[in-house]
């Protein structure tokens, strides 16, 4: 994927209602939780330059705001973001150095009409989420950007109802039915020997299986894989 797509008309009709607020730009970003550092599954956008949604993509992997996610300064939630791009740094990254890059990025992007920014996630199933970007190129006063962040939370959720059933189910490194099912029983304490009992599998084959999921969860041992797949909703 090397451009933004174009958000169709209903969701973008949802945008322009809500321009009074100083809001004319829309990021809508599928991603898979924990893969900050590669492109996302999808982008679609409105009010963006051509010029910007390239870029966009270009760059992705080096967007200051997806590198605080990657490194749990900023929690993935319901709860809206908001943060000011001065050039120099983000508002709500003051204390983090940025790098030569970072602060190229980010003036790249004020020139772009990316001042003010409200971002909020979405999680969905297979361990995806949805990403809502909002863009301002002006301040805003504490009062009109409350004001502005609850419309904007409202139309967010709008056009994610009217994108989600479109959107790709995910990639192939999702746990496969057997390895969910040892993953649920390592929960709850079960041995190989006793997984293999339940699920009628030779102990190697829970074994095969076990090693499976725990090179796509990226961990070494029965614990972190538990507490792992919490985060990544695989458990409740």
């Amino acid at each position: 994927m090397s451009l933004v797509e174009t958000m169709d008309a209903a969701p973008a009709q949802l945008l322009a209602d809500v321009h009074g607020l100083g809001f004319d730009k829309c990021l809508y970003v599928l991603e898979l939780l924990d893969d900050h550092a590669r492109l996302p599954l999808q982008a679609v956008g409105t009010g963006l330059t051509a010029e910007h949604s390239a870029e966009f993509m270009k760059r992705v992997p080096q967007d200051p705001l997806r590198r605080m996610l990657a490194r749990g300064e900023i929690p993935i939630g319901n709860t809206p973001i908001t943060y000011e791009n001065t050039g120099k740094a983000l508002s709500i990254g003051s204390d983090h150095k940025l790098s030569v890059t970072d602060t190229l990025l980010l003036r790249w992007c004020l020139s772009q009409g990316v001042r003010t920014g409200v971002n909020f996630r979405i999680r969905m199933s297979q361990r995806r989420y949805a990403s809502l970007n909002f863009y301002s190129a002006g301040s805003h006063s504490k009062t009109d950007l409350e004001n502005a962040v609850q419309a904007l939370f409202l139309v967010g959720h709008r056009i994610h109802a009217m994108l989600e059933p479109n959107l790709p189910r995910g990639r192939d490194n999702f746990l496969s039915t057997r390895e969910l099912e040892c993953l649920e029983w390592i929960a709850r304490g079960h041995s190989n020997r006793q997984i293999a009992d339940v699920l009628g599998l030779s102990v190697d084959t829970v074994k095969e299986h076990i090693q499976g999921l725990f090179q796509k969860l990226n961990v070494g041992s029965r614990a972190q894989a538990v507490s792992r797949a919490h985060m990544l909703s695989y458990l409740e």
